[in-house]
């Protein structure tokens, strides 16, 4: 992946984030939480997707890469709303950045393989 590539990645990320900030602040965090979870990685890799499909690689392997990872998210959405009134902010994130890792890779190494060959 490039380094533009990545730049915009990261540019329509943060800008996710801050729209779901702002959702976040007028309707509520358990609203502005479901559009962190989702559409924040969903709209970033979906712009590179149809940028790769473009130049004829195969993209379904990334498609699902972005479903799994934002399941992920949903798993830090769910720690950061079940601790944070309980725990310190750090130790908030410290764990549900640790069940994100966690949960991102099992269901990658369950879901994300390639079927093997049988021929």
């Amino acid at each position: 992946m490039s380094t533009r590539d990545l730049a915009l990645r990261f540019a329509l990320g943060a800008a996710i984030f801050v729209v779901a900030g702002l959702i976040g602040r007028h309707w509520g965090p358990v609203v502005g939480g479901v559009f962190l979870a989702v559409p924040a990685a969903l709209a970033a890799t979906l712009t590179l997707l149809a940028a790769k499909e473009q130049r004829g690689r195969p993209v379904a392997r990334d498609a699902k890469g972005v479903l799994l990872g934002a399941a992920g998210l949903i798993g830090i959405a769910g720690c950061v709303w079940g601790l944070a009134v309980a725990l310190p902010a750090w130790l908030t994130l410290v764990i549900a950045t640790v069940v994100w890792a966690v949960l991102a890779d099992v269901l990658d190494l369950v879901f994300g393989r390639p079927a093997p060959s049988t021929t």
